[in-house]
């Protein structure tokens, strides 16, 4: 690599971390004061899940001990920060690299993947170092680097601590372990995952740490989900509808036409997600020997394209499908898609990075949180982000039905 391009490759890094760097000094807290009094709760010699509900699996515990162990809110606050920032220039530093293996040529030809990542991690920049979300889908990144780089047992690790970090990365599984399958590898993929669960399982036998999924039980619409912002923009127009803040966790819409779609709701986010988990895996089965050897669009493709549509393909029907859609579940779509941008149809990626772009206008917003609501226009803007979500998954779904065709013709 000449100078000139790893200077231009470094200063490029510098700039996408600008926002989050600003953002540890900003007035925002996000999820930050729950993170704080749950890490003091653990630091205090009490076991979660036992002594005290904890809404996340197991592996976030490990991303409090270090800022818990601070003296004060301000000092957790920027410790849990800067950990989430050291992982987010980690992994743009995989992608970058990543970038360089698979470049076509031209001074810029390597950069997709850390453009994709940084420009659309940055319009999140008002929440990113606040969450959890980000810590997993930085994990998510390298765990499927990894994968693409036949290092098995480390990317079966790195998605398991994801998965027990924030639980979406499970849904990258089964079409990872297709992959690895077909290459006679799943055996080190799935080593590596039981070897990080290790940890959980000696919970178990002092925690009943699988309780955390209860708590999202007794959840109603979250406002921004695609049936609570189609029910809050028929309130504009005469529905019963009622904007409802959940201390603690999120808003919600309330009323009888909420009420009554809850159920069908929930059996719709059950059966799309696990349509969306089985088209995943139908996209890469079955495949003809030799793509299963080296499973590339063609064998022309990087490999990491290919996985980085497939596993994109559930987490955008997860959300479109779920009764909850938090602001910050933006942040997971990402990882996926930057590895995406390496090759194959644009439309999806393109749907996706609107949907991106537009929850920056819905969180924050005026009204978000008190019991009016977000206005008109904003909820306009909502939908159009749900509109764009929904059209990402067809266009995903229309590309493996092509795929399948090719696979049978050839």
């Amino acid at each position: 690599m000449r100078p000139d391009s790893r200077r231009l490759d470094l200063a490029l890094l510098a700039a996408s971390i600008a926002p989050f760097v600003y953002t540890l000094f900003d007035s925002s807290n996000g999820d930050l004061p729950l993170y704080h009094r749950y890490g003091a709760l653990l630091l205090g010699g009490t076991l979660p899940y036992r002594d005290w509900a904890f809404e996340y699996p197991p592996y976030a515990l490990a991303w409090l001990v270090l800022p818990g162990a601070m003296h004060g809110y301000t000092a957790f606050r920027a410790v849990f920060s800067l950990q989430v920032l050291a992982l987010d220039v980690v992994a743009k530093l995989a992608l970058l690299r990543e970038g360089q293996r698979w470049s076509r040529g031209g001074r810029f030809g390597h950069l997709g993947p850390l453009l994709a990542f940084s420009l659309l991690g940055a319009f999140q920049a008002y929440f990113y170092v606040k969450r959890l979300d980000a810590v997993a889908a930085a994990l998510v990144v390298l765990a499927l680097l990894a994968f693409v780089n036949e290092r098995m047992a480390t990317a079966g690790a790195l998605l398991a601590v994801a998965a027990g970090t924030k639980l979406y990365p499970a849904l990258a599984g089964p079409a990872l372990l297709c992959l690895a399958w077909q290459r006679g590898k799943a055996t080190r993929l799935l080593a590596g995952a039981a070897g990080a669960l290790v940890p959980v399982a000696v919970l178990s036998a002092f925690a009943p740490w699988w309780t955390f999924a209860s708590l999202h039980t007794s959840r109603g619409l979250q406002a921004e989900s695609t049936y609570g912002s189609a029910i809050w923009l028929l309130h504009f127009f005469g529905l019963v509808a009622s904007w409802v803040s959940r201390p603690g966790c999120c808003q919600e819409i309330d009323g009888p036409t909420s009420r009554a779609l809850l159920p069908v709701a929930r059996i719709l986010f059950g059966g799309v997600t696990l349509g969306a988990v089985v088209t995943s895996v139908l996209s890469i089965w079955p495949r003809a020997r030799a793509s299963a050897a080296n499973p590339t669009d063609e064998g022309r493709a990087p490999p990491s394209a290919l996985v980085g549509r497939t596993i994109l393909l559930p987490i955008v029907a997860f959300m479109i499908s779920s009764v909850a859609l938090s602001p910050q579940f933006a942040v997971w779509l990402i990882g996926p898609a930057a590895l995406a941008v390496m090759h194959g149809r644009r439309a999806s990626l393109f749907a996706t990075a609107v949907a991106v772009v537009l929850t920056t206008f819905v969180f924050p917003a005026s009204g978000y949180f008190t019991t009016d609501g977000i206005s008109l226009g904003r909820t306009l803007v909502l939908l159009a982000r749900n509109a764009a979500l929904l059209a990402a998954l067809v266009l995903l779904v229309l590309e493996v039905a092509e795929r399948r065709v090719k696979v049978r013709r050839g």
